[in-house]
């Protein structure tokens, strides 16, 4: 009677998918019961390893799910983390990678504790059957199973942790001459790999936006043809897509230098140290990090991959940019972005940069800010007040950064990640 009572529970107990587990210490000798028990493990262990390719599929079908659940929530690190462990796992798939461990150990412990259950019902049977033996017996082994730890064993060989050599990813950084599209490319991958976007907008409130471009790193010719010289910028950062707009100095300053007034027109009497303070104020309002761009980035983003005195070419019409000698500010992004994205990189404003000015150096040049010294500070770009050829890419303008509520003088921003 006790053993069709205990042949019926443990066939219930074995029916969940697999159960593994290890008693601790020598066995004493148990009753039939158990030995038909120990049969039926021994036979669901046998039916365990005749049957690891299906373990193989559900656990590359688990790595799939957890692949997907990663890239939905655009988890980058957590997913190549995934696939590198997949990989191992498919190369050997004997057993699995330490990366399931928790989900095995997990599954050998619910296990373990519904074949404690059926013990302990399988010993109140024997009792109130009367079958005190039978019962005594398997309450000895039901204290073993209770001292067991669940382990999930690697191979002898394989250490506590497994390390995956990670193939480091091959640096995005552009070298001049590069394509519109190489541009785009590189602002994509990087915008992926920093987990960023390309443009971010940040909120100045009332609805007013401050949009950013992110500028991969590269190396660029810097300076007029025939002089130029090596300039590399090895950090990437954020350039304004815009020149500062009035109503976004409005925003954030509470006033408005620039004479002929219109929200989407860029700030155009502001000195150098005006910009500072609109910079410290934004910085105060914001999560910070702004300033002015380097002559380098200026430049670097203005060319935008190209070599020609112009970023559309080496001659530009009226129709590509806003310059005088005479004319008036226009809405910023009126004419067409360069390959970065950038809008009125030449023309409408000139652009103060944070340098101040010095003479190039002769040889190549890494992340170069300009001398610590000195009177003036660079601008670039020209404007609606300078004829054609002071919008070149590479020109420089030197203006001490007192000079107040000059026509045709603005900025645009730029931040490091």
């Amino acid at each position: 009677m006790a053993h069709k009572l205990f042949s019926l529970v443990l066939m219930l107990v074995l029916a969940l998918p697999v159960v593994i587990f290890a008693f601790a210490g020598d066995e004493s000798k148990a009753p039939a019961p158990a030995e038909v028990m120990q049969k039926q493990v021994t036979d669901a262990i046998k039916v365990y390893g005749e049957k690891k390719e299906i373990y193989r599929k559900d656990v590359l079908g688990l790595f799939e799910r957890k692949e997907k659940i990663a890239r939905d929530k655009g988890d980058l690190k957590m997913l190549n983390l995934i696939k590198k462990e997949r990989d191992i796992f498919s190369e050997d798939a004997k057993e699995p990678t330490l990366f399931l461990i928790t989900d095995q150990k997990r599954f050998l412990e619910l296990a373990k504790l519904d074949l404690i259950k059926a013990y302990e019902k399988t010993i109140k049977d024997c009792l109130k059957m009367k079958l005190d033996v039978e019962a005594e017996g398997f309450s000895k082994e039901l204290e073993q199973i209770r001292a067991v730890k669940i382990k999930v064993e690697a191979k002898a060989d394989v250490k506590p942790e497994v390390k995956v050599e990670e193939k480091k990813a091959k640096p995005i950084f552009l070298e001049a001459p590069f394509s519109a599209e190489a541009a785009k490319t590189a602002q994509m991958e990087l915008a992926k790999s920093m987990r960023k976007v390309i443009e971010p907008q940040i909120d100045l409130g009332k609805g007013i936006k401050l949009e950013m471009v992110l500028i991969p790193a590269g190396k660029f010719a810097m300076g007029d043809r025939g002089k130029e010289h090596e300039g590399t910028l090895t950090k990437h950062y954020y350039m304004g897509k815009y020149e500062v707009t009035q109503e976004q100095w409005q925003a954030v300053m509470g006033k408005n230098f620039s004479e002929t007034k219109g929200t989407r027109l860029p700030v155009a009497y502001v000195s150098w140290n005006d910009c500072q303070d609109f910079i410290k104020r934004l910085n105060a309002k914001t999560n910070g990090g702004y300033r002015l761009p380097t002559e380098a980035e200026w430049e670097y983003a203005c060319r935008a991959g190209t070599t020609t005195a112009y970023s559309y070419g080496d001659n530009i019409t009226k129709s590509d940019a806003n310059y005088g000698p005479e004319g008036k500010s226009v809405e910023v992004g009126s004419y067409k972005a360069n390959a970065f994205g950038l809008y009125d990189m030449h023309g409408n404003v000139l652009e103060w940069c944070e340098d101040r000015s010095g003479e190039y150096p002769a040889g190549a040049v890494t992340d170069p800010k300009g001398p610590l010294t000195g009177d003036g500070h660079i601008m670039r770009g020209g404007s609606f007040v300078f004829n054609v050829s002071m919008a070149r890419s590479s020109n420089r303008v030197i203006l001490p950064p007192t000079r107040l509520h000059v026509i045709g003088f603005g900025f645009r921003l730029a931040r490091t990640p």
